[in-house]
């Protein structure tokens, strides 16, 4: 042969030389055994496997050429020991004359997958015939032809030949057949691979001959080895240098694929062993990994992505290689927000998604024109896309969690990052090129709850292991600038500034890092619903307005064209927020999704219940009003850890209440009423106000007439029993200032809800009977609600009987002059009245819950509504609204062809509202109190108004006939006392001015002296001011009803007056007397 070796020998040559060191240093070479004819070739390496060779065949290594040597830290070491023992066993086997091996008979195509074929084997043929099958390799020439599927070898026959040795596979000669074969393939893997796993096959059949049961362990070790060599040093087999991995595309390929050229677990777990042996394995394996990942980037959740899901399963399956790929350098490396998911090496995994624009609107293509079913359907199938792609996430992240310690903190560090990176996602307006996907995000969010499974149960038993402390032990999330449930800037960052020795548990990073990702990753999602919903009804109506300026445009190619294209641009943006909107709707309106989701926040609740309390709970009871000293870690908690409970517990009783019933337990309900009772825990009014609208919806009738979620609860509970009523009365109050710029709309939202609760409870004499107990044990309490409750009606009133006497102003003013306004006066006094009918609309529901809570209360509670502070302004109220409904201006209210019309509508009906108001009135007509302040109202009080009311009432049949029979005793008895009051005060004549309220101008009964001011007024007067404002009403200077000091002088003089003006009354009255007889 040549001397001259080609660069591809240099190559191999230069492997081999480096693997004859480790072997030769591993055991001492046997002393090789040689027939007759053999021959030294000094073209052809020694094997990496055996140190000697059958007596058929010796080959001796060549000294590796100059600079061959590799460096010490690239050496793969494959422990030849066995080898020289196998073919001597092989060798040592005796054999008949008649079973001689000819060359044709060692060359023929038996098959020697059997034992029972191979038993008549003798060794030498099923050694040569074993290979040939194993490596798919033809050595003798006559064979070549019919055997054209294999690897031919013409080097190492030509080899043989020349050295005179016998052309038969054998182990001695297998590593140069192997270099040899692999190096035709323009893939030595593609070659190899194959090779292996039909080993692999070989295998599993167990022969008990041991010494062919040796050549087949031979044979996987060299493959193996040759394998090893094409993963990190593929040169060797002359394929030239590249920055491919070439193991990258084999791991996309399925083990049971045509040409078997996949990777097998078995494979990965024999790769894996060395990675010890040679530290240029491991790092080959994670580029190839690296290479998938940015191979997958650049995918959809509609591309060929399940050879990736399956690579990276096969690959997580062995805990080595899972904890080998959290070392890769790109596993958790610096990114932006939307570059974090394609940049990471799990990134592209998770950012798979039927959110991903393109799948979405191949699912829900032009989504205007669908139908429903078409969209129903659509909605399951891209469920199933996110279900299945969720079950290989969750597989890949629990064997990485279960790999090592090690990758368990890794992982746990790039979750922690994404969730950092991403806190914008809960900004008011979310630009997406500068946050992480939608999808990404929701996968991350449904990973961790699936984690979370193990550790929450339905008895919370380990509850215990979410420690507090977590927020002082350096805690992944940051949270800086996240606002803090009842912390200032300044006292969250000298808390947090005080570390605590020790490590968190996982059990306490998994479960926070949860709640974060529920914030940043779902919740965000349901908020994004919400705002695409308003987003498409905005942008409908501008299409709509704008395909009406068509005519505009029509004689005008050129406009028109621009026209048309602007209006495409609307109607693409259009279908893109429909598809958009289905798409979110199929992954958040998924059952088992919903349930899973609802079990954490049961926890989160019974957590920040056990924090607050610093009770054992549920085991321990938590008793109501929470303790005055607040703990530290609860006001320094971010506010998300309410928000994600409520914004979660409201998205899903809107849509999904089925859901809740099947794992709702009586945390979420204990949640609301200690936070609502206990409201100085919570700093943000609309966190508290989140907590009324959890209560509200669970109150909700669900479809089918079903009753709602929490009707049961709230009935049958006995701490809702026990704390429920005051609670929401008590945050009735707080609404009245909430500190927002929008507050004055934001207490009717609350108080409507509140209303809508009330209701639900008040057949239940439970809570009568502790609605009792509050007005007599707490009676500035209950007034003060009653005081709010008065001026909600008055203001609601109002402003519904002001808004339909501007629209039917209006619409008069249309009918009349319309046709003649100049078009923007038409224009401005439209828009005048759409705005005047949306707000009688908004007005008239408010006023009928109002007046339905008057009703309630009224009839059961009419001593609490008669107190001298109260009795005057509900007096003057029920008058003010009574000559509305039923005086000579009633007629104004009318807006529309017909009463039904109206209701419909506004939802205002003109005899309901009157059956309201007189049926308040006969609820307290047996206070006398009452009785006087009605007759009192000089504004609106008129006997003949009554009567006309009376006369309504019976003609249309509003109030049952005991009540009418009640109205006109009470009509009767108002008039006696207006005429009784009037003479009393016709006898007092002229009263001192020192003697008159400041501001009631009325004659004091009880006067006391105000401490800052030193006015002297009226008792009641100033308690009924301050139940509005807490301040002295003629200095503004801040004042408490029980600073107010009495003046007896004062009233001793008034009493005095008094009796003076009845003496001389009585006087003038016996003198009439006298004269008469």
């Amino acid at each position: 042969m040549s001397d001259t070796l080609s660069d591809a020998e240099k190559i191999r040559n230069k492997r081999l030389a480096k693997l004859q060191a480790p072997a030769a240093s591993t055991a001492p070479a046997a002393e090789p055994s040689h027939s007759p004819s053999s021959s030294t070739s000094p073209s052809r390496a020694s094997s990496p496997g055996p140190s000697s060779q059958s007596h058929d065949t010796v080959s001796e290594a060549p000294a590796a050429a100059p600079g061959s040597q590799m460096p010490e830290g690239k050496r793969i070491k494959i422990t030849p020991t066995t080898s020289a023992e196998v073919v001597e066993r092989a060798r040592s086997i005796p054999q008949s004359p008649a079973r001689t091996a000819s060359p044709a008979r060692i060359n023929s195509p038996a098959r020697v997958d059997s034992p029972a074929r191979s038993i008549a084997l003798s060794i030498d043929e099923f050694e040569h015939l074993i290979l040939g099958s194993f490596f798919s390799i033809n050595l003798n020439e006559e064979t070549r032809a019919r055997n054209k599927h294999r690897a031919d070898l013409p080097g190492l026959r030509s080899e043989l030949l020349e050295d005179g040795k016998e052309v038969r596979l054998h182990i001695g000669i297998l590593d140069q057949a192997i270099l040899e074969a692999a190096s035709q393939a323009q893939r030595p893997l593609d070659y190899l691979l194959p090779c292996w796993n039909r080993i692999q096959d070989r295998m599993r059949k167990p022969d008990t001959d041991t010494k062919r049961w040796d050549i087949i362990c031979e044979a996987k070790r060299l493959c193996l080895s040759y394998c090893v060599f094409a993963i990190t040093m593929p040169e060797m087999f002359g394929v030239e240098s590249s920055n491919e991995s070439p193991l990258a595309r084999q791991l996309l390929l399925s083990p049971d694929d045509g040409m078997r050229r996949g990777i097998t677990p078995e494979f990965l777990r024999e790769v894996s062993g060395k990675f010890e042996d040679d530290d240029s394995l491991k790092p080959a394996l994670i580029s190839a990994v690296e290479e998938l990942s940015s191979q997958l980037a650049l995918k959809d959740a509609n591309g060929e992505i399940q050879p990736y899901m399956m690579a990276m399963r096969n690959l997580v399956e062995n805990p080595a290689i899972a904890a080998a790929m959290t070392e890769s350098s790109l596993f958790n490396v610096a990114a932006t927000p939307p570059t974090f998911e394609t940049t990471t090496l799990l990134g592209p995994w998770y950012r798979l998604s039927p959110l991903q624009p393109k799948v979405t609107m191949s699912y829900f293509s032009t989504p205007k024109t669908r139908d429903q079913g078409f969209i129903v359907n659509s909605q399951s199938s891209l469920r199933m896309m996110q279900n299945m792609i969720q079950g290989d996430l969750d597989y890949i992240t629990t064997k990485i969690l279960r790999a090592s310690p090690e990758a368990k903190n890794r992982f746990l560090d790039w979750v922690a990052t994404a969730l950092n990176l991403n806190h914008k996602r809960r900004a008011m307006q979310v630009k997406p090129e500068e946050v992480a996907s939608d999808g990404f995000m929701f996968n991350l969010t449904s990973t961790l709850d699936k984690l979370c499974g193990p550790i929450m149960n339905i008895d919370f038993r380990k509850i215990h292991t979410f420690h507090a402390e977590y927020f002082q032990r350096n805690p992944r999330i940051d949270m800086r600038d996240e606002t803090k449930i009842n912390a200032d800037q300044h006292a969250s960052e000298a808390f947090y500034s005080k570390t605590m020795e020790g490590n968190s548990n996982f059990n306490s990073e998994l479960f926070f890092l949860t709640i974060a990702a529920h914030h940043y990753g779902s919740e965000s999602l349901t908020s994004r619903l919400e705002q695409l919903d308003k987003d498409l009804r905005h942008i409908e109506s501008s299409i709509t307005r704008f395909e009406a300026e068509r005519p505009r445009w029509a004689a005008n190619p050129a406009q028109l064209r621009v026209y048309e294209q602007a209006l495409k641009k609307y109607r693409d943006k259009l279908d893109l927020g429909l598809a958009l909107k289905y798409s979110l709707q199929a992954l958040l309106l998924d059952e088992q999704w919903q349930v899973r989701s609802i079990e954490v926040m049961r926890h989160v609740a019974v957590w920040l219940l056990r924090v607050a309390s610093g009770k054992d709970f549920p085991q321990e009871k938590i008793t109501l009003p929470l303790p005055e000293q607040q703990p530290e870690v609860f006001q320094n908690l971010p506010e998300y850890f309410l928000d994600v409970i409520i914004s979660n517990f409201k998205f899903v009783t809107w849509a999904m209440p089925q859901t809740i019933t099947a794992v709702l337990g009586e945390e979420l309900v204990m949640l609301c009423i200690t936070f609502l009772e206990s409201s100085s825990y919570i700093k943000n009014p609309y966190l508290k106000a989140g907590l009324v609208s959890m209560l509200f919806r669970g109150t909700l009738t669900r479809p089918g007439g079903h009753r709602g979620v929490l009707v049961d609860l709230l009935n049958s509970m006995p701490f809702a029993n026990e704390y429920l009523l005051h609670a929401i009365m008590k945050f009735y109050i707080e609404a009245e200032h909430t500190g927002a710029h929008t507050q004055f709309f934001d207490k009717f939202n609350i108080r409507y809800e509140i209303f809508q609760i009330i209701k639900c409870i008040w057949p239940n004499t439970l809570y009568r009977k502790k609605l009792s107990n509050q007005a007599t044990q707490n009676q500035d309490f209950f007034v003060q609600f009653v005081n709010l409750l008065l001026n909600d009606v008055t203001y609601v009133l109002g402003e519904s009987f002001s808004a339909f006497k501007t629209i039917r102003s209006i619409q008069e003013e249309l009918r009349r002059e319309g046709e003649s306004m100049d078009p923007t006066a038409r224009q401005e006094k439209e828009e005048h009245l759409t705005s005047s009918q949306r707000n009688a609309k908004s007005y008239m529901q408010l006023t009928n819950e109002t007046m339905a809570m008057l009703k309630l209360f009224t009839a059961a509670l009419a001593d609490s509504f008669t107190m001298p502070e109260i009795v005057q302004r509900l007096a003057d109220m029920l008058n003010y609204n009574l000559d509305a409904m039923a005086g000579p201006k009633s007629s104004q209210l009318k807006v529309e062809g017909n009463v039904q019309l109206m209701v419909e509508k506004y939802g205002f009906d003109p005899k309901v509202l009157l059956s309201d108001i007189a049926k308040i009135y006969v609820n307290l007509m047996n206070k006398p109190n009452f009785i006087t302040a009605v007759a009192r109202d000089g504004r609106s009080y008129r006997p003949e108004l009554f009567k006309q009311a009376s006369d309504l009432l019976r003609q249309h049949q509003l109030t049952p006939e005991e009540d009418l029979r009640r109205w006109d005793r009470l009509r009767k008895e108002v008039q006696e006392a207006k005429e009784a009051d009037d003479q009393a005060e016709e006898d007092l004549g002229e009263i001192p001015d020192d003697f008159l309220d400041p501001l009631m101008y009325t004659l004091m009964e009880d006067p006391v002296i105000l401490p800052s001011s030193k006015v002297s007024i009226d008792r009641s007067t100033i308690r009924s001011h301050l139940l509005s404002d807490p301040h002295d009403p003629f200095n503004r200077m801040p004042l408490k009803m029980e600073d107010v000091l009495p003046d007896t002088e004062l009233k001793a003089k008034i009493e005095a007056f008094k009796a003076e003006r009845k003496g001389m009354k009585k006087t003038m009255s016996d003198q009439m007397d006298t004269t008469a007889d």
